[in-house]
């Protein structure tokens, strides 16, 4: 790794970033969807697949970060499906904290089937 990588990493971790690595051919260490809904009730995001938001950005990295926007927050199900309606996309994920399995041995794993470390970036309605 060249000496200026080496000093961005250490620069910007010092500055309270975190910085992941993936090796050049594996897939994106980390990924940024824009959430199409959160769920107040369980502290949900809600993911709608198209071509925009591919359903994969959100499963394959280690790390994801949804962004939701204020004015895009419901109460729960019931208002979302009022909202979505019968006009549902390929895939509509409702996700809830990193992904955990607990189908393997019987013993609870973090990251299996998805992100490990999953965050949210909470974005304030426009005026």
């Amino acid at each position: 790794m060249s000496e200026l990588v080496e000093e961005f990493v250490r620069n910007a971790e010092a500055a309270g970033f975190r910085v992941h690595r993936a090796p050049f051919d594996a897939p994106a260490a980390a990924a940024v969807s824009e959430a199409s809904y959160a769920l107040a009730s369980t502290g949900s995001v809600v993911l709608l697949a198209s071509p925009d938001e591919p359903r994969a950005a959100s499963l394959l990295p280690d790390v994801h970060v949804s962004i939701v926007r204020e004015e895009s927050i419901l109460p729960g199900l019931a208002e979302l499906f009022a909202c979505v309606g019968s006009d549902l996309p390929s895939a509509l994920a409702i996700v809830t904290g990193p992904s955990t399995s607990g189908d393997i041995e019987q013993r609870h794993m973090v990251g299996i089937h998805g992100p490990r470390e999953v965050h949210i970036v909470l974005t304030e309605s426009g005026g």
